[in-house]
């Protein structure tokens, strides 16, 4: 039998034929339609296109219905889809675990506070000193393993190491991150630790949503908005907070997105808050009323009016001031604390365990609840609850002080101790409710004391909520979440107006005062990059027409998806430029729509027909950082470069490794000028030791001088390392050091040179060798 016989025909090519007469048919009947400039011609036209339209989204519906395999097929191609499905899945889970911490928390603490704490507590003074050390002790003890070892990634608060993901490692979290952190949060919050549990939920969150993301081999730009989305839930669940989740997760991330990017982000909070709404009205939630409630139930704050504010608006404004130096001192403090436990020469393990030590001493300078526990444990949202509401009658009890301003004072401070000694020393916890605490406890100092001037009378729950508020959007540099989430946490939209004013006053001063945030501190410290936004100044200096790709590979306007999918099958590229038989530019089409037009099986469809008509286009005279703005938020992360906007003939493309061509010519730029720099500076201190060791002949046997050959001018680092750790050490414990003999040009170029040694350094050497030599004059 001949095959040719039972060969089945294909009538591909005939149903593209058949769609090509249909489409010129319509487009000559439009344009009949168009060039007609009668009022009727106009309705007729309209008519035709509308008709048009309809017909189409009526067609895509019935083959969606036919082929609904083929239809999910072509929807998790599509990247707004995958990104906005996954983004509400996220958001579910996010809820879900998030209501598991709070749950877990809750058991911890009742296990810690209640039934160890009241084994150990007795009726003797002794035994209640001995409980409060031992709690937090005890949680720091069994969480430090799990931070030394397992998962290192989960002390702190967490968000650093997020933030850290997202810029650096592709969003990519370890699987284990997400269930150490509940773990050992829940640990630390409930053994009285100072800190706060909404740290911890933003790593799980965004944990969680990277195991997804992987999943679904998701990556770039996808991958980043899906690990928000889940980040921003766990917020908005925590809080009841689904607007302020959002800003959340786009504000403290310093990220840049597209308005299409952030409708995701903002469906994953809206799903969440959803689920933490389900979750109370089923009383499922710990100490729920069987109803949705802002997470401060504050009644002064709910009932809070125009007039509640309006006439202390000066007032505010200096609140704004006291809150920004507040938040300046806390964000100082706590890092220069985090970097000297750091550097404290204690094993790993036990720098955790120090920490629970320190925070149980200062427990025991701190008042007491009800419990005997000090108020200093855990987030500390009693206290925050009791001073928005301007009720002292608990704290009163137990009130050491005669005064509640002096009360507030020393909570604050303390709480910033047991903060910075919690945190600082690695254990596992976030920074979010102590800032709220010691903003909130800030709020009402400064509310008592203004309160004490003739003829002034405040309300003070005002003005605590706004001191909550300023000081943690000022040390996290965030006030649009902060001034949003405080309003949604208490129901009262009306404290907008305050909130707007005192946050930006705090937030303008730190925004002067701090280099990095609370949370990007430790970052930059690092030498890390923080921000996500993508472009950067650098590259403003450089034009596309320097860094593109002239020799590029392009595609016919007639070639069929056929003959395209092998070119791609030897090439490696994502998009392909497509030209017409004059080399002009008529539309790109990439691997994206090669995988569509597979699905729908119209591989004889022409790559025209197929692609993209009208990409973004560069053009030879703009900068690279408008390119990289643009590549940004390109899908096909290639563009293509124009002559002109007239001619539109293909002169180049510019693809990301261009643009990091570009960083990395500036780059190297950079290290020949630091190279010059060390180059001199290595030979001044070279001639700095010579002097030192003929003066000294005693110190040449602990100083190795390195020399080299005339012709040998390549100064490495490990030269500079040397000098630093050997013949300085040595030299400043025999209580001399050459760099007495700099001259003040050479100081000038140590300065300039921005390198470890710094001139003050040698000024308190040069003072002690001064003082030195007196004493061995005045002996001789």
């Amino acid at each position: 039998m001949n095959l040719e016989e039972n060969k089945q025909p294909d009538h591909r090519e005939d149903n593209v034929q058949e769609r090509k007469k249909n489409s010129e048919k319509s487009e000559k009947i439009k344009k009949n339609l168009q060039d007609d400039d009668t009022l009727k011609g106009y309705l007729y036209y309209r008519f035709y296109e509308s008709k048009e339209y309809f017909k189409q989204i009526f067609k895509n519906i019935l083959n969606a219905v036919k082929n609904p395999k083929k239809t999910l097929r072509l929807l998790f191609l599509d990247k707004y889809f995958i990104t906005t499905f996954l983004a509400i899945v996220v958001g579910i889970i996010s809820a879900l675990f998030a209501w598991g911490f709070e749950w877990l928390s809750y058991e911890a603490s009742i296990f810690f506070q209640d039934h160890l704490f009241g084994l150990i507590f007795g009726n003797t003074k002794i035994s209640q000193i001995v409980a409060i050390i031992t709690i937090p002790l005890i949680a720091s003890a069994l969480t430090a393993p799990f931070l030394w070892k397992i998962a290192p990634e989960t002390k702190g608060s967490g968000i650093p190491m997020v933030i850290k993901a997202i810029g650096y490692h592709d969003s990519f979290i370890p699987n284990r991150t997400p269930f150490v952190k509940l773990l050992a949060s829940s640990i630390s919050l409930g053994g009285g630790l100072s800190v706060g549990r909404e740290g911890p939920v933003t790593q799980i969150g965004a944990g969680l949503s990277s195991i997804i993301g992987r999943f679904f081999k998701l990556h770039g730009r996808k991958m980043r908005i899906v690990v928000i989305s889940g980040l921003s839930a766990a917020i908005a669940a925590t809080f009841n907070s689904p607007i302020g989740g959002a800003l959340f997760g786009i504000e403290i991330l310093l990220v840049s997105l597209n308005a299409d990017e952030i409708i995701p982000i903002v469906l994953a909070s809206l799903t969440s808050a959803i689920i933490s709404a389900v979750l109370d009205i089923f009383y499922l939630t710990p100490n729920s009323n069987g109803y949705p409630e802002p997470s401060f139930n504050v009644g002064l704050l709910k009932e809070a009016t125009w007039d509640s504010f309006m006439g202390d608006i000066h007032w505010l404004l200096l609140l704004g001031i006291f809150a920004g130096l507040v938040a300046i001192f806390y964000t100082k403090f706590f890092h220069f604390l985090r970097g000297l436990f750091e550097r404290f020469p204690i094993h790993p393990l036990l720098l955790p365990i120090s920490g629970g030590l320190l925070t149980g001493l200062v427990g025991l300078l701190s008042p007491q609840n009800y419990q005997g526990l000090p108020l200093t444990f855990g987030g500390g949202y009693e206290t925050i609850t009791a001073v928005l509401n301007d009720d002292y009658t608990v704290l009163d009890e137990i009130n050491p002080f005669s005064s509640i301003i002096l009360l507030l004072a020393v909570l604050a401070i303390l709480k910033l101790l047991a903060t910075t000694f919690s945190i600082g020393t690695g254990n596992s916890g976030g920074i979010f409710a102590p800032a709220l605490f010691i903003g909130c406890c800030s709020g009402g100092f400064f509310s008592k004391t203004i309160s004490l001037l003739p003829n002034e009378s405040l309300n003070h729950s005002v003005f605590a909520l706004m001191g909550l508020a300023s000081v943690f959007a000022g040390a996290t540099k965030a006030p649009l979440t902060m001034i949003i989430m405080s309003a949604e946490m208490t129901g009262n939209f009306v404290l907008l107006i305050p909130l707007m004013l005192t946050c930006s006053v705090s937030y303008l001063l730190c925004r002067f005062a701090l280099k990095e945030s609370i949370y990007t501190q430790s970052l930059a410290d690092e030498g890390l990059a923080v921000s996500l936004a993508g472009p950067t100044e650098l590259l403003a200096k450089y034009k596309v027409e320097d860094v593109m790709t002239r020799d590029v590979i392009c595609v016919p306007k007639d070639m069929t998806m056929e003959e395209f999918y092998s070119l791609v099958l030897t090439m490696d590229h994502l998009g392909y430029p497509i030209i017409d038989i004059d080399g002009t530019f008529q539309g790109i089409i990439t691997t994206s729509h090669l995988k569509k037009a597979q699905i729908q099986g119209e591989m004889a469809a022409t790559v025209y027909e197929r692609g993209v008509k009208e990409p973004q286009v560069l053009y030879p005279d703009q900068s690279v950082d408008e390119a990289m703005r643009m590549l940004y938020r390109s899908e096909i992360g290639r563009l293509v470069v124009l002559d002109s906007p007239e001619k539109r003939n293909l002169v180049g493309i510019v693809s990301n490794s261009d643009v990091l061509k570009c960083l990395e010519l500036q780059h190297i730029q950079d290290l020949e000028k630091r190279r010059r720099v060390d180059q001199q500076l290595a030979i001044a201190e070279l001639e700095i030791v010579e002097k030192a060791i003929t003066e000294r002949p005693e110190l040449e046997k602990k100083v190795k001088v390195i020399t080299r050959k005339k012709d040998n001018q390549l100064i490495e680092r490990d030269l500079l390392k040397f000098l630093e750790e050997q013949c300085i050490e040595n030299t400043i414990k025999d209580g001399y050091l050459g760099l007495l003999f700099l001259s003040e040009e050479q100081k000038k170029m140590l300065m300039e040179s921005n390198e470890d040694l710094q001139i003050t350094a040698i000024e308190e050497i040069k003072e002690e060798s001064t003082s030195d030599k007196t004493n061995e004059e005045e002996e001789m």
